[in-house]
């Protein structure tokens, strides 16, 4: 995360647009893009299994376009969306340290085994990721983004 200069997803460090510190790109339809990684390790010591992910937010990656700061109401629809897609990456992350809880005899899996596993579940991430734009245009669909913002609330919630 240090190379990165990541920070990790906190219920109580929302977003901010001085968070997004990268260059947009000239071209383009996206006002915004939050780049973050799953940060994960493992180890086994004996028979202990340690498994540990955290949702990183990447701010030198992470960008918005100036225009959207111009306008208040794109500004904080925007940002709305854009914290969505964190907070569904620690949903996610989340997921992933129950089900490496749930690991039967993680220490005799290989570590071939361990990456699979953790490929499937970053996979599935992505996958919602890119059903919450598609089903939201990006959040331009006033009524979807309100639905997965609150969708997304409630399994951080539950979780």
């Amino acid at each position: 995360m240090a190379a990165d200069q990541a920070f990790a997803w906190s219920a109580k460090r929302p977003l901010a647009w001085s968070d997004f510190r990268g260059s947009p790109p000239p071209e383009g339809s996206e006002a915004a893009k939050t780049s973050y990684t799953l940060y994960s390790v493992w180890r086994c010591k004996g028979e202990v299994f340690a498994f540990r992910v955290i949702a990183g937010f990447r701010p030198r990656q992470s960008w918005v376009k100036p225009i959207v700061l111009n306008d208040s109401t794109q500004r904080r629809t925007i940002l709305l969306h854009e914290q969505t897609h964190f907070d569904l990456a620690e949903v996610h992350a989340r997921r992933m340290r129950r089900a490496f809880e749930d690991l039967a005899h993680p220490c005799a899996r290989t570590d071939t085994e361990i990456q699979a596993l953790l490929r499937r579940l970053t996979e599935d991430e992505k996958s919602e990721q890119r059903r919450y734009d598609d089903e939201t245009d990006h959040g331009l669909i006033a009524d979807q983004q309100a639905g997965w913002s609150r969708n997304v609330a409630r399994r951080l919630d539950g979780s």
